[in-house]
């Protein structure tokens, strides 16, 4: 399903920064022999951060990401160079973790134990396996090992709110156990505000998060088993919260040949809000995988029902009815001296079982579809090459057909007459992505320009039959360009990142698009085994915005965090404050999406004192 109108279009965009001081010395490495500009991985311990789910942007900042805040704690999603959501898939030891929520309550990022984190990496090419139109985030846990071992994490945090995070692993001869507990309460933003106050909970509910898994590894043979459970997580961007969500998770492998099984038990309703109208959605997802160094196969069964009932009326919705995604998908990569070819090819099929729902579709669309058809594939091909030892170049051209997100095919939630109805569109033409990436890399900094032109990008839109109005989605034509800058040196860390994003279809900016954002972290010189370092982050004014959303233009804004870290043998303390002037502000990605959106800004949290220790 391709668009005749598949345009290729080159923007160099590139932003004059200005760096001050000098720079700590990287722990990141890049991979200058061949140069790799469309992928990086870092070793996440090797930053003195804490490694609460609560704090993971900072964590994610070094290799190229931003989370979309979309309420308490970890309720965060990913966010790369314009691309978000389901554009970019996340992949925890090469398995696939589907969303069991629309809304994607349960992003892929909270799936893993912070303390089990080994490293991650940043493909933001679309030839691999796993990749989406925006690349993948792959996230490897640490292998059990032979010998003994024990780590452990304990955090709190007060102030703008309070929370424990409580992390053990441990194990050996192969085998590995992990345990993390997480409770707290919602923030209050930089005027002392509640959610009470701001989003019409009726209290400010205490959330919980436990999880447990098991690793281990015998011969040519690893294996391993995870549960997970969240109550009360509260989502004021949304008209509806998570109120419990079970996770369990299995796998086997022999010789890098993997098979996996993943399945989420997800509730959601407004319950906690004061609200005369109630909504509820039970969700539940299933993914079977099996995955190796060349190839991916999975299948996806994906269902969700919706209630929304009032004195008036009650409405029954099949939200998600019954999906069946089968997928499968091939990837190779060649090296000719100075050039490196990666490719993969793949197909994908959809249907429904609960065919009834096309008398819904019918509402819309002449000639409804409950199945599809997309192929999928990938190319890019990089030239690199070392001007120094210290100094390394490349350039990346791609082309990439993906899928649609499942739920803009089959989404079927019909509202009262006060709000529109969604309705999905099983005839959408995949997204096909043309693009260059250049790097300049060198042993302490990383210059990125990029530039993607999207056909039949996946946008909603609006129609009304009759007098109903229905939210649905679209092909459009999608650019997006930018920049990237990271500097570490010594005693300086700085990053910079702009994107501009445009709907070329309609000559309007792009929804969801991050301003110009630069963060400067200071680090002082160790004494006595304590390190001290304060972090400003500066983010520009958004005025791009797409009024089809509602979007509105979200104000500048400065938070200054402030940290110390100290080494004493095998235990590390952190003392951190953020938002050390208890600034009030809201960052641009946080409340645009459909279905069921509140339409409202949110917050970030005021002032936090954060405290943990980590023994390893």
């Amino acid at each position: 399903m391709f668009s005749k109108n598949n345009i290729y279009l080159l923007l160099s965009l590139i932003l004059p920064t200005v760096i001050l001081g000098q720079g700590s010395d990287s722990l990141l490495y890049y991979r200058l022999d061949p140069v790799d500009i469309v992928g990086k991985k870092m070793n996440l311990y090797d930053y003195s951060l804490s490694l609460q789910k609560d704090n993971l942007e900072n964590l994610l900042a070094y290799g190229g990401v931003s989370l979309i805040k979309k309420g308490v704690s970890f309720a965060q999603d990913i966010y790369s160079d314009g691309f978000r959501k389901g554009d970019i898939n996340i992949i925890i030891d090469g398995e696939r973790y589907h969303p069991a929520c629309a809304n994607r309550m349960d992003a892929p990022v909270t799936r893993i134990n912070p303390l089990e984190i080994e490293s991650l990496e940043m493909l933001k090419g679309s030839g691999t396996l796993g990749s989406g139109i925006g690349g993948v985030v792959s996230l490897h846990r640490k292998p059990a090992g032979e010998k003994p071992f024990i780590s452990a994490s304990l955090g709190s945090a007060a102030g703008a709110y309070s929370a424990l995070d409580f992390s053990l692993t441990g194990g050996g001869s192969g085998q590995g156990l992990s345990l993390h507990f997480v409770s707290g309460t919602p923030y209050k933003n930089g005027e002392n505000k509640e959610f009470t106050e701001l989003y019409g909970f009726k209290e400010n509910y205490n959330y919980t998060l436990g999880e447990v898994s098991f690793r281990g590894e015998k011969g040519d043979w690893k294996y391993g088993a995870a549960f997970s459970y969240t109550e009360n997580i509260t989502f004021p961007y949304l008209q509806m919260d998570e109120r419990f969500n079970r996770f369990f998770s299995a796998s086997l492998s022999f010789k890098g040949h993997k098979i996996y099984a993943n399945y989420t038990n997800h509730l959601m309703n407004n319950d906690l809000r004061n609200s005369m109208m109630k909504m509820e959605t039970d969700a539940r997802n299933l993914t079977i995988g099996a995955v190796g160094d060349f190839y991916e196969l999975f299948f996806r069964k994906w269902h969700s029902d919706n209630q929304i009932v009032s004195p008036a009326m009650k409405i029954e919705n099949k939200m998600m009815p019954g999906v069946n995604q089968y997928f499968a998908a091939v990837s190779h990569g060649v090296k000719f001296g100075e050039l490196t070819l990666n490719g993969k090819a793949g197909v994908s099929y959809f249907n429904i079982d609960n065919e009834e729902v096309k008398s819904y579709y019918a509402k819309v669309w002449s000639d409804p579809k409950t199945t599809a058809f997309y192929p999928v594939f990938g190319l890019n091909l990089t030239y690199s090459g070392a001007i120094s030892p210290d100094f390394a170049y490349g350039i990346t051209g791609e082309v990439a057909a993906e899928l649609p997100e499942t739920e803009a095919l089959f989404v079927a939630v019909r509202r009262p007459a006060t709000g529109a109805s969604w309705v999905g569109n099983a005839g959408l033409d995949q997204p096909f992505k043309s693009g260059v990436r250049a790097s300049l890399l060198g042993r302490f900094t990383r210059l990125e320009l990029y530039t993607n032109y999207i056909s039949n990008y996946v946008n909603l839109a609006s129609m009304k039959v009759g007098s109903t109005n229905y939210v649905t989605y679209r092909n459009i034509n999608a650019l997006l360009a930018g920049v990237n800058f990271v500097l570490e040196y010594k005693y300086i860390d700085f990053i910079a990142s702009y994107t501009w994003g445009n709907n070329q279809s309609d000559d309007e900016p792009l929804s969801e698009i991050q301003p110009l954002k630069l963060t400067t972290k200071l680090t002082s010189p160790e004494w006595m085994n304590v390190r001290a370092f304060v972090r400003h982050t500066w983010s520009d004014a958004q005025t791009r915005i797409d009024p089809f959303v509602n979007e509105t233009v979200t104000a500048a804004w400065n938070k200054l965090d402030l940290g110390l870290t100290g080494e004493f043998g095998g235990l590390k303390v952190i003392f951190e404050i953020e938002n050390l002037t208890n600034a009030n502000y809201g960052t641009h990605l946080s409340y645009s999406r459909d279905p069921f959106r509140a339409g409202t800004k949110v917050y970030d949290p005021g002032r936090v004192f954060r405290l943990s220790f980590e023994v390893r």
